[in-house]
């Protein structure tokens, strides 16, 4: 009797410890949906913002840097890829910030600029994924994003801690320039309150070579 008395509450503690994995795991996956859509939401909010700011400042449009070339992609597909050597980073550059492009790269900030067209060129991608790395960026590190045609190299010149509504970063700059977000802080669990930003200005742009450029290949990117 005593044996079947201890063997139930086996059961009811083996069923217990289920019931609360369970739970844990529904309420991590719903925090991570409701970061990813209040932050997709606040970078949209961002981004109307500072484009609004600008045209209300009247600002002339920034000259395009050298290249004329075409985008490397569809408008809704891989644009090229995103390297910090310094970090080990290297990721697929898409050309939105849609949940699937997010969940295997990298992904230009719509109202920004686009490879090869100068001004501010904004990306965005997980801070618990592609751009968890970035917590440990330097001033003076290389970003380099590599397309079809062209290889472009840049320093990175300030990081700071803003904000999510904060739009100040993503306007257009007359200077050729990369900008990257993602939500601050890195381990936060839940929509994050802050965006870690990362600013570089342009170093060299220059005609991609086979030596130089991998092929542009889309795959999943580990999370």
């Amino acid at each position: 009797m005593a044996r079947a008395s201890v063997s139930g509450v086996a059961r009811v503690v083996e069923h217990v410890c289920w019931t609360l994995a369970c739970v844990a795991i529904v309420l991590y996956l719903a925090a991570r949906t409701d970061a990813a859509i209040s932050g997709k939401a606040d970078l949209a909010r961002a981004t109307t913002a500072a484009t609004r700011a600008t045209t209300t400042a009247n600002v002339p449009p920034a000259a395009p840097i050298v290249d004329t070339a075409p985008p490397v992609a569809a408008a809704s597909g891989l644009q090229g890829l995103l390297e910090i050597p310094s970090l080990g980073l290297r990721t697929p550059l898409y050309s939105d910030t849609s949940e699937l492009n997010l969940n295997r790269g990298a992904g230009l900030i719509g109202g920004m600029s686009v490879p090869g067209q100068g001004g501010n060129l904004g990306v965005a991608a997980h801070r618990d994924g592609i751009f968890r790395p970035l917590e440990n960026i330097q001033i003076g590190a290389a970003i380099e994003v590599r397309t079809a045609s062209f290889h472009y190299v840049y320093h990175v010149t300030s990081i700071a801690i803003v904000d999510r509504t904060d739009a100040a970063l993503l306007r257009r700059t007359d200077e050729p320039a990369i900008t990257l977000v993602t939500c601050y802080p890195f381990r936060f669990v839940g929509p994050a309150p802050r965006r870690f930003v990362v600013r570089g200005q342009l170093d060299s742009a220059r005609e991609a070579t086979a030596s130089v450029t991998p092929p542009l290949r889309e795959k999943t990117a580990a999370i």
